[in-house]
């Protein structure tokens, strides 16, 4: 097929980027299928040691599976899909802060896999990131070129982070690149709107990146402007979902766009990228093929540090954590089921805390760290004060909280033991091997007004 502009065929071509028997060299160039090869093999090495998890302990994968259980618990046990997490930050999250489409899709399949299902549909959307570039950008199916869409650092990534609603909205967005392509802009703009609605905070800017890339070489911009604004129409309900959750509430308005800013940067490669692949294959330079395979490699290298992508290799070669100290507790008389917890417990992927909602309990934050008030505190009243806020009934501590963390919320607790505050009062409840719970007495919480709080 004459693939005649950058993202869009039905184009005339424009000088230097016609297809060309040259270019159509490189897909056959010497060693392309042997690295196409080698990458499948990894790629089939990869998912294997990935599905044999039940839970794959990466930093964002339990969020997933606690938000999966409390759907497929709502939906096969009261037959609707739940609107509110109420065991999430009390009376404040929300069962679809994103992940619409991929939560529902596993919750579905609970009766079957359990928590494998959440699992299985990572895979799913990450091996759908890869079909959907290949079907989008059909001129990247042979060779060295192919290769290069394997090692694309933010599918990669994606899996290894467990970043499953990025890669179903992702998924989704780069099959509508696929269908304006072929012309089809109704089917593009639902597909992207759907896409974007699966996560909103990151797959939206996404598209628009790719976007204002694209507007240089088309002559449709209108068309393309408006593809993009009947999407994020669609998608309207999940953008003020995200903008009212708890993660975006509980944190500073500089401290969001920090977030987002390193969010995203990692993950515009997964559609940047098979653009960049497709200008190059039209130059018909052939040393070049080889080249498009270095790019992403030296980019999945040299974020590794940075985003400490190591971490997450080496949970794949886990067989769990240890949580004997916590599920022993879960099941004492000195658990209260429907009290307000919170979990100071660190290196186990936040399997802890997953533990503590399915046995009835509730967390005094979300699963994202946006919402775990993980900091120093300046004093016992400014701690009095989170205490109070978050209505904890609770506070298990762990050892491994303080090696990971970091912060002096360990001695606050200390001295607000030894001398009850003027909010707060809280006694040793339990004890054990690196482990300590305490009862929160908070009867005087309005007794004293509010100070002025750290925002988190």
């Amino acid at each position: 097929m004459h693939q005649a502009s950058l993202l869009n065929d039905r184009e005339r071509p424009r000088p230097g980027l016609a297809e060309s028997e040259t270019s159509r060299r490189t897909d056959r160039l010497l060693g392309g299928r042997a690295a196409l090869t080698l990458l499948v093999l990894g790629w089939a090495v990869l998912l294997a040691f990935f599905l044999r998890h039940a839970i794959v302990l990466s930093s964002d994968s339990v969020n997933n599976h606690v938000h999966v259980w409390h759907i497929a618990d709502d939906l096969w046990h009261h037959g609707h899909l739940p609107w509110r997490f109420a065991q999430l930050r009390p009376g404040r999250a929300y069962a679809y802060p994103y992940g619409f489409v991929n939560w529902t899709a596993a919750a579905l399949t609970w009766p079957l896999f359990g928590d494998w299902g959440g699992t299985l549909s990572t895979v799913l959307g990450t091996v759908g990131c890869i079909v959907a570039t290949f079907v989008a950008f059909p001129e990247l199916r042979r060779g060295w070129w192919a290769a290069a869409v394997l090692a694309n650092p933010a599918i990669v990534e994606a899996l290894l982070f467990g970043q499953q609603s990025f890669a179903w909205g992702s998924m989704l967005m780069l099959f509508g690149i696929a269908a304006w392509r072929r012309g089809s802009r109704g089917w593009a703009a639902l597909l992207l709107g759907t896409g974007c609605a699966t996560h909103p905070y990151i797959v939206a800017p996404l598209a628009l990146v790719v976007l204002l890339l694209y507007l240089p070489f088309t002559r449709d911009r209108r068309a393309a402007i408006t593809c993009y604004v009947v999407a994020c129409v669609i998608a309207l309900p999940a953008f003020a979902i995200v903008f009212i959750s708890p993660s975006a509430s509980d944190s500073r308005p500089s401290t969001q766009v920090v977030n987002f800013l390193a969010t995203l940067g990692p993950r515009v490669f997964i559609a940047v990228l098979p653009l960049f692949y497709v200008l190059l294959r039209r130059l018909a330079w052939t040393w070049l093929a080889p080249m498009a395979l270095a790019v992403p490699l030296a980019l999945l290298i040299g974020l590794s540090f940075p985003l400490n992508v190591w971490a997450q290799w080496r949970v794949l070669a886990w067989d769990g954590v240890d949580t004997a100290s916590l599920d022993a507790y879960l099941r004492s008389p000195s658990f209260v089921r429907g009290a307000t917890y919170r979990v100071l417990r660190g290196s186990d992927g936040k399997l802890g805390l997953y533990h503590v909602v399915r046995a009835g309990g509730r967390l005094d934050s979300e699963m994202f760290p946006e919402t775990m008030a993980i900091r120093n505190f300046r004093d016992v009243p400014e701690y009095e004060k989170l205490l109070c806020d978050r209505h904890v009934d609770q506070i298990l501590h762990f050892e491994s909280y303080d090696a990971s963390r970091h912060t002096n919320e360990r001695e606050t607790i200390a001295r607000l033991a030894a001398e009850p505050g003027d909010r707060v009062r809280i006694h040793l409840l339990a004890a054990g091997d690196g482990f300590e719970a305490y009862a929160i007495d908070r009867h005087r919480c309005t007794a004293v007004p509010a100070g002025p709080s750290t925002p988190s």
